[in-house]
């Protein structure tokens, strides 16, 4: 009786508080219309352009340091979470690179070799430092060892998921989790071995971000904030702007939308 009583509390003060608004704070123009972006540990901000060029920025938009490849192309993905090397993917070339918080780059790794082949899709850090790869010819999402390619876990998705649309847009772990966006279909999860988990949210989105023990993603011009354990949701409103990104540290929420970057306080 008791243990009821304190679950109907909680749904009430839960579903009853008062409904959170963002308040614009600051605006700052890239000079540019990002291709990927990602944030730090620390709250640094990473914008990349369509040449490859990566800023990394405070959070007035100043640069604190700038990476320009030798190599030109378009990066797919950035994920720069740890802040002591920052991911960057390259699907045109099926290549990724690493950074150092300098923004220093290691030489470019490709993603084909002996044991993966016929490669085309999506690779990220995995939680402990080793590489996932999103393979969309043949609907597997593979763990590989980032030092010698030897691959540690292989998951085929089409025999695990009953799924319509396969479009995988966007992939990124946290907490020791994978979480894959797939148009049409919402964010899914998966553990540090590629077994489908759950799916966080039926909702399409073509990115999202962390924030303590939140996921953060923008879906029909409104912000949601989905708790991973305790499954709450949070639904802000946005003003009418094509965001393409967003971005969290603590309180501070950045979206982006063209060469612009809004800054909002969440109250």
């Amino acid at each position: 009786m008791r243990a009821s009583i304190y679950i109907f509390s909680f749904l009430l003060i839960y579903f009853c508080s008062p409904a959170q608004e963002l308040v614009k704070v600051d605006s700052f123009n890239l000079g540019y219309t990002p291709t990927a972006a990602s944030i730090d540990r620390r709250g640094y901000l990473y914008f990349s352009n369509n040449q490859g060029a990566i800023d990394k920025l405070d959070q007035t938009g100043k640069q604190v340091y700038h990476f320009s490849p030798q190599k030109q192309g378009t990066p797919t993905l950035i994920d720069a979470w740890q802040g002591l090397r920052t991911f960057v993917y390259y699907q045109s070339f099926q290549e990724y690179l690493l950074l150092d918080r300098f923004l220093n780059t290691s030489e470019r790794y490709s993603i084909n070799n002996n044991q993966i082949s016929n490669f085309s899709g999506l690779a990220t850090l995995a939680s402990d430092n080793n590489l996932w790869i999103l393979n969309n010819q043949e609907l597997s999402l593979i763990k590989v060892d980032i030092n010698d390619r030897e691959v540690l876990a292989e998951n085929k998705l089409n025999l695990s998921l009953d799924l319509e649309n396969w479009e995988m847009k966007f992939i990124r772990s946290y907490q020791n989790y994978l979480f894959i966006a797939i148009e049409e279909e919402g964010i899914l999860a998966f553990d540090n071995l590629g077994n489908y988990i759950e799916k966080i949210t039926g909702q399409s989105t073509n990115n999202f971000t962390f924030n303590q023990d939140e996921i953060i993603f923008i879906s029909d011009s409104k912000l949601y904030m989905v708790h991973l354990y305790k499954k709450t949701k949070r639904e802000i409103s946005l003003p009418d702007l094509p965001y393409q990104f967003v971005l969290m540290e603590n309180n501070q929420i950045f979206l982006v939308h063209n060469q612009t970057v809004d800054v909002f306080k969440l109250n």
